[in-house]
């Protein structure tokens, strides 16, 4: 058995996002600061350490191509942050200047290890000292002996710089820490009042307090005054539904009353004269007829349930013979009425067949039932820009304008005698199920005319 899972936080996690978009920003300002300022250090060290070399190759008054260096060089030369020291050509120390952080032979082997003009770290205890080389022309006399020198090696401390970068860069966790710890204050704050919209709306809609809710203070920003005004028209929906349901469930139980009333009559009038025969057969016939007419009611229903679910049966078919069959039904109908089929092209259309010709049945039975002694019906099927129209239309007595403009509502008739008034309740869910629509158009005096627009189905 699966355990249910509380659901987050939305104001928790907005704030958590936002704070982990804080930090990254300033991790990233961080760490982005600090690499700049190891790129300025290096690059300014590297400047030093060649300003320092070039000096060197100042040593000495050069003269006829011999350049005489002395100790005094050497000892003008700051020992606790410089280092210079007299290469030969295969990279053998000659002389260098006292107290070195290096030994002779780490010396040595950074010499071998550079690259023409290029620089080189080494860590000397707790100094690191970046090196580079400078070249001395000509023959050098060091202390009046001559001495064979082909370059220069000239060391700088940098770790000055170093500690800056290390105290820049613990300046930055530290400023990371409380920066996170006032945005975390004041994130909370903010997404707390922005989103107290979102929990007033949900407290109002836990209480069916919807009037005016789109205009509350709990729709004060575009999205949620969106989902304001889309539960208001939900609320709204479910009314009218709830509604049409009562309406629905008081039009059938009054449309079955009367029949069940007439049979629990009928039955108590036969129990009570048992061996009256002509009371018997009456009884008996209203019996028959009151349960046809619930039968009838019921199949219709269900029918209109069938028509208001799912997607209809897709089939190519021609609606032009549908309307063909229907006249020569209707002949046997109503003898008297007159029904012609106005087209008689091929009108091919991509549905359910059944149900259409419910529809076509449907709209002619009202014509002949409603229309009065001798009515003419009138059926047209044609194809304008894609779409198929199909028209029925009488000369009998129209529609008062109560009727009219209920027309399509369940249950309602102008006689309850002549029918139930599912009719054309069925006929709009056909063709709406078809993507389609309907209208009516009816004066009393002057007949009716309804029209039905369907999606065409291409040849």
């Amino acid at each position: 058995m699966s355990v249910p899972t509380t659901p987050r936080s939305m104001v928790r996690a907005l704030r958590h996002r936002l704070l982990l978009v804080v930090a990254v920003a300033v991790v990233l300002v961080g760490v982005a600061s600090v690499w700049g300022l190891r790129i300025v250090t290096d690059r300014n060290a590297e400047r030093q350490v060649q300003i320092a070399a070039q000096s060197v190759t100042t040593w000495g008054a050069d003269s006829d191509g011999i350049r005489v260096i002395d100790s005094g060089h050497f000892s003008s030369v700051d020992a606790a942050s410089t280092v210079v020291a007299l290469l030969t050509e295969d990279d053998r120390v000659v002389v260098a200047t006292s107290d070195l952080p290096v030994t002779v032979a780490e010396l040595e082997s950074i010499a071998g290890g550079l690259e023409d003009g290029g620089t080189v770290r080494s860590d000397a205890g707790s100094q690191t000292i970046l090196f580079a080389e400078v070249p001395l022309a000509g023959n050098v006399v060091f202390d009046g002996s001559p001495t064979p020198v082909d370059r220069a090696l000239v060391g700088i401390g940098v770790e000055g710089a170093d500690r800056l970068v290390t105290a820049l860069a613990l300046a930055a966790l530290v400023l990371l820490a409380v920066v996170l710890t006032a945005v975390a204050f004041v994130v909370t704050a903010v997404v707390s009042r922005t989103t107290h919209s979102l929990t007033d709306l949900a407290s109002r809609v836990e209480r069916a307090d919807l009037d005016g809710l789109a205009e509350s203070p709990a729709a004060e920003f575009a999205e949620t005054g969106a989902i304001a005004g889309a539960i208001v028209r939900l609320d709204r929906r479910r009314d009218a539904t709830e509604r049409q349901l009562r309406d629905f469930v008081a039009d059938a139980s009054h449309e079955l009353r009367t029949p069940l009333t007439k049979i629990q009559g009928w039955a108590e009038l036969h129990f009570q004269h048992p061996t009256d025969a002509a009371t018997t057969d009456r009884a008996f016939q209203s019996v028959v007829d009151e349960s046809e007419r619930m039968r009838l009611l019921v199949d219709k229903l269900a029918q209109l349930a069938r028509a208001e679910s799912g997607a209809p049966v897709r089939e190519r078919f021609d609606l032009a013979a549908i309307c063909h069959e229907a006249v020569g039904d209707a002949a046997l109908i109503e003898s008297e009425a007159t029904v012609e089929l106005v087209t008689r092209s091929v009108v091919m259309l991509l549905g359910d067949s059944a149900a259409l010709t419910q529809v076509v049945r449907n709209l002619v039975g009202n014509a002949l039932i409603h229309g009065g002694p001798k009515v003419t019906v009138a059926i047209g099927v044609t194809e304008i820009a894609g779409q198929v129209e199909l028209t029925v239309s009488d000369n009998g007595q129209g529609m008062p304008p109560a009727i009219r403009d209920r027309a399509f509502e369940r249950f309602v008739t102008r006689d309850r005698r002549t029918g139930t008034g599912l009719g054309l309740s069925i006929v709009q869910a056909i063709v709406r199920s078809h993507s389609g629509t309907v209208e009516l158009e009816s004066e009393p005096g002057e007949g009716t005319r309804v029209t039905v627009r369907l999606p065409g189905a291409a040849d």
